[in-house]
């Protein structure tokens, strides 16, 4: 990903296939890092990935979170981020994902500006969510950021069962103590943690 400012003044002079290389970017990150992962698949870790749209977000941390501050988070997650059934499919959605992208061709200047722009402040929102407000993302915050994405195809918001997901019924092969627990204790001391991924992961990755 390229960070980039939010500030329309500070995108203005990106040269125009700069800024249509930075769209299709973020939209096909919110799509597949974000929007489309099913299950215990879904993660709060994934929001990372929309804040690295912009140049003064945090990182994703490489050294080991405390379990407790992780397992909060995924509790947050569990609790506020979770649908009992997947959301519908509006009429006007696009289906085919050759179409999604098309508002963008024989487009002026002035219409991928504003596009970008709208990306930017999209992931801005997304992101004070935590830092600023300090409040829990929701359900609803999610679909805000999925709005913003022109083929209006919606998430899957169903997660396992409480203890499935939270607890120890899949463990060792799923569940998020289970996952804190690879990282914790089969990465190597030092290791540059990617959790994106199950541990163990490689000191170089």
């Amino acid at each position: 990903m390229t960070p980039l400012p939010h500030e329309r003044e500070l995108l203005v002079n990106l040269e125009r296939n700069v800024v249509i290389a930075a769209i299709i970017e973020r939209r096909w990150t919110i799509r597949d890092s974000h929007r489309d992962q099913k299950g215990d698949d879904r993660c709060w870790v994934d929001d990372y990935f929309i804040y690295e749209f912009l140049d003064d977000s945090p990182c994703m941390p490489t050294t080991m979170i405390p379990v407790e501050v992780a397992m909060n988070e995924c509790k947050l997650f569990y609790e506020h981020r979770r649908a009992d059934i997947p959301d519908s499919v509006p009429h006007d959605a696009i289906l085919d994902p050759a179409e999604w992208d098309r508002d963008l061709d024989g487009k002026d200047w002035e219409h991928h500006l504003n596009t970008l722009v709208a990306l930017q402040k999209a992931a801005l929102r997304f992101r004070n969510i935590r830092l600023v407000e300090k409040r829990a993302i929701t359900i609803d915050d999610d679909r805000a950021l999925y709005s913003i994405l022109p083929e209006k195809i919606p998430a899957d918001f169903c997660l396992p069962s409480e203890e499935e997901f939270l607890g120890e019924a899949l463990a060792p092969r799923a569940g998020c103590p289970a996952f804190w627990r690879g990282h914790l204790t089969l990465c190597a001391a030092g290791c540059k943690h990617n959790f994106h991924k199950k541990g163990p992961c490689s000191i170089s990755e």
